[in-house]
């Protein structure tokens, strides 16, 4: 689903809500108030609430209006398992001479990486950033899609503090599995991919069983009188 230039800008700004938590599952959107505060009519803003809600970070109800929609540790594990299957697919396609050429690049991001403190955004964006060039490597605009996709909401859940607690990273964890992918053959590198992830679907699996208070969404606020950004209602 593609959505036009206006209405982009406006997904843009209620998706940076949705990572900075000034929107938060349960809240209530008003789509006059988002077109006020942007200043624009209100068709980009309905066509990008629907494009929100098709990628299942809102969702409609008959006489309840668009809230952002709550999210549960087996939602956040199925993303997982989504993530594990794109990533070890292009690990097969890139593997050989197409990871070969982009050494020098991907073992810069791996660095990069390494080098940022665990659990800050700016780690997330560096971890982001790292596995999209892996996926890239595929040349698969169908992958490299999906895994936008599915990375769009790992960012979110991240940010609401829907995650556990990230697993130990080990020194210089990346770039060792650049040097692994550097080497490995097609199913090799699959193995290693899913070796690298394995902590984090561990720990989403134990959670879906459990639904712990780890994955519990942030509290709803009662704000008096109108929310700081007008955009949103905020229920008991």
């Amino acid at each position: 689903m593609t959505i036009s230039s206006l209405s982009q800008q406006v997904y843009d700004a209620l998706y940076e809500q949705l990572v900075t938590s000034q929107l938060r599952p349960g809240d209530e959107i008003n789509r006059r108030a988002v077109a006020k505060e942007l200043g624009v009519s209100l068709s980009p803003v309905l066509e990008a609430m629907t494009q929100l809600e098709w990628e299942g970070f809102f969702e409609t109800r008959p006489r309840r209006g668009t809230t952002v929609r709550r999210v549960t540790a087996r939602d956040v594990l199925g993303r997982m398992h989504l993530r594990v299957a794109i990533e070890t697919q292009a690990a097969r396609i890139y593997a050989g001479p197409v990871i070969a050429a982009a050494r020098d690049k991907i073992l810069a991001l791996a660095a990069a990486n390494d080098a940022t403190e665990p659990g800050t955004r700016g780690s997330i964006d560096h971890e982001v950033g790292f596995h999209r060039a892996l996926v890239a490597l595929s040349d698969s605009p169908g992958l490299i899609d999906a895994f936008d996709h599915v990375m769009r909401h790992s960012i979110y859940h991240a940010a609401a503090r829907l995650l556990p607690k990230c697993p130990t990273r080990h020194t210089g964890q990346h770039v060792k599995l650049v040097k692994g992918l550097l080497a490995a053959s097609p199913e090799n590198a699959d193995g290693l991919i899913r070796a690298h992830l394995a902590p984090w679907l561990q720990l989403l699996t134990q959670a879906a069983a459990t639904e712990s208070e780890a994955f519990s969404p942030l509290p709803t606020r009662i704000l008096g009188g109108k929310a700081r950004s007008g955009l949103i209602r905020r229920k008991t």
